[in-house]
């Protein structure tokens, strides 16, 4: 795809309100791409999104095609991508326990959708639990039962859960993604989402350099108020709202006790540059544990 085949955005993909700031270009390990994009704010309901988008089909173009904009090609996740390519939907382990398993009883199988279920973790758990399970995802590898490749093949008002993680920040128009959603679910039907925050720590310390920033993949940053806004305005009503991150606590600590010996090491050195990034690294990380870097939202359609 020719990254410069991209749409300008003159005003917030939700409110619509052109009252913008421009925050930066942004820093991606793509040189091409820095060059095409910054970062922008929406002063009205403090929604932040690319200044530029990819055009629907084009998206879908890097999806179907694994492009590295999208996907990175982390090598434990395509070692995962591998087996399930080598071995299929029978390899694929399913979550003993869960976030979304405190909302429902898994037990009590129903009627379950997932948008994006990527390598099918959650969804194999779900199905194995013999829940009636549909997914949508378009990277071709993904084949398990019920996956399709069109949200129209699924009947309005039949959904008790639908599940989209990590998948509403990819979104061009999240309007219009959570207004599908909506139409699938029943009155009442819960509805699970994840993604970067947006007002974290983290965030707003590193700003255009934040990690969580990396175009084409993810093209809106929401924060509470931005996300509670778009499903209010979609028909759901908030039911649970937490930031969270994905530091371990654990680990932190035996890094912590570590730090002293390695700054005497850097001084020794002279090493002033990596004495004080490791400083840096510890502060930010010590915040993001108590303001994370990462949300999860349950939201569950009500009646118009």
């Amino acid at each position: 795809m020719d990254i410069n085949n991209l749409v300008l955005n003159k005003c917030c993909p939700l409110c619509k309100s052109e009252n913008i700031q421009d925050k930066k270009k942004i820093q991606s390990k793509h040189d091409e791409i820095n060059l095409v994009f910054s970062l922008k704010k929406c002063l009205n309901c403090r929604h932040k999104f690319l200044s530029k988008f990819p055009t629907e089909t084009n998206l879908q173009e890097l999806y179907k095609s694994n492009s590295k904009y999208v996907f990175g090609h982390e090598s434990d996740e395509e070692y995962e991508k591998n087996r399930f390519k080598d071995e299929g939907f029978k390899s694929v382990l399913p979550f003993n326990d869960h976030w979304i398993f405190n909302f429902i009883d898994i037990n009590q199988p129903s009627e379950y959708f997932e948008i994006g279920p990527g390598l099918c973790r959650l969804y194999k758990t779900f199905y194995e639990k013999k829940w009636h399970c549909e997914g949508l995802d378009l990277q071709p590898f993904i084949k398990a039962p019920g996956i399709i490749d069109d949200l129209k093949k699924i009947k309005n008002n039949s959904k008790d859960v639908a599940v989209a993680l990590d998948v509403i920040e990819h979104t061009i128009n999240p309007n219009k993604f959570l207004k599908e959603i909506n139409n699938k679910l029943k009155i009442d039907g819960k509805i699970f989402l994840s993604f970067p925050n947006s007002d974290s720590f983290k965030s707003k310390i590193l700003n255009n350099k934040w990690g969580m920033i990396v175009p084409l993949a993810h093209l809106n940053f929401f924060s509470k108020k931005s996300i509670k806004v778009s499903l209010e305005n979609n028909n759901f009503k908030v039911i649970y709202l937490k930031n969270y991150s994905l530091a371990s606590p654990k680990r932190f600590t035996k890094n912590l006790i570590k730090l002293p010996f390695r700054l005497l090491k850097d001084l020794i050195f002279l090493n002033f540059r990596n004495f004080y990034e490791r400083i840096k690294e510890t502060v930010i990380t010590f915040f993001d544990m108590i303001n994370g870097d990462q949300m999860m939202v349950v939201a569950k359609k009500i009646k118009k």
